[in-house]
């Protein structure tokens, strides 16, 4: 994408400044409203108001998907994602900021306070679903338990991995929320996914939930410098879930629908594919995730437990 397609592009630095404009006006207003006489109400018999949330300007907040860190890495892959909401946002009229990375959480409580948010690839699940606008699917993903091959955790059953493993996972994340509801006794939640397989290799835990194309990529990273790391395997796979790009609060429902149809034509047009291969993923129209992808018909599916995992 051209520079000149990101002149829609806002800094961040500019919106607090205005921000904080706004703040000081504001506190000379009420400030003086304190002089005024008043009775003072016993401690504790004051009622709270919760404050509203902030009136939606038109403009959206893109939180990139990758860090500098990991776009710099080699990896053929990054900024796959964040190329196809940009561009999407961009070719629907939309006026968007970007933000870099935060932690998962961060950006999880963000989007519950404020409109206009835009988190992605974000898993499409019930307690989500209010929250967010949906747009996609954008990519799908099966979810698995990791551990190492000799370890003798890849050979039990996912009732008793709940039970007796000590679990890594994405603090915030769907997975960290189903494997809680599913009854898993000993989840160990990091900040960030990076974090996952140091912490699998330092013993501190005994399967991670990860995605297995990001956890190859850690893999690969981590071997250039210690060979001798041991084979790792799935443990158990027990779901399967179609990832979306997830927009906070009510924004209008004609930007809803432009971005919708604007990802609908990206897959019909050939964008959808063009983007990974330019980014070094599969462009096999024959392989079932592409198939799944550009299915317009798999529109608003979420996700499926497989057999393994029970109902």
């Amino acid at each position: 994408m051209g520079a000149g397609q990101w002149r829609a592009v806002r800094s961040r630095s500019q919106h607090f400044k205005t921000c904080a404009r706004r703040l000081a006006v504001a506190l000379l207003l009420v400030i003086p409203l304190n002089f005024l006489p008043t009775d003072v109400p016993a401690q504790g018999s004051i009622d709270y108001i919760a404050p509203t949330k902030a009136e939606f300007d038109g403009t959206y907040v893109i939180h990139l998907s990758e860090s500098t860190r990991v776009r710099a890495s080699g990896r053929p892959e990054p900024g796959y994602f964040d190329t196809l909401a940009i561009e999407l946002f961009v070719k629907s009229g939309l006026k968007v900021e970007v933000t870099p990375q935060m932690p998962w959480k961060r950006q999880m409580e963000l989007a519950e306070r404020e409109t206009g948010h835009v988190i992605y690839p974000t898993t499409r699940i019930d307690h989500r679903e209010d929250l967010f606008q949906w747009v996609g699917p954008v990519s799908r993903t099966f979810w698995n338990l990791y551990g190492f091959a000799d370890s003798g955790w890849p050979d039990m059953d996912f009732e008793t991995l709940l039970r007796d493993a000590r679990i890594g996972v994405l603090l915030g994340s769907a997975r960290e929320s189903y494997l809680r509801e599913r009854g898993a006794e000993q989840l160990i939640m990091v900040p960030r996914e990076e974090l996952l397989l140091p912490m699998m290799m330092a013993g501190r835990v005994d399967l991670i939930a990860i995605g297995g194309n990001i956890l190859r990529h850690y893999l690969e990273t981590e071997r250039a410098e210690n060979p001798d790391i041991a084979d790792i395997s799935d443990a158990a796979p027990y779901r399967v879930c179609y990832l979306y790009i997830a927009i906070s609060g009510p924004i209008p429902e004609q930007d809803a629908k432009k971005l919708q149809a604007q990802l609908d034509s990206f897959k019909t047009d050939g964008f959808f594919v063009e983007n990974r291969r330019t980014h070094g993923l599969s462009t096999n129209l024959d392989s079932s995730f592409l198939k799944a992808m550009l299915d317009l018909n798999n529109n608003g599916i979420s996700c499926v437990d497989v057999d393994r995992a029970g109902p």
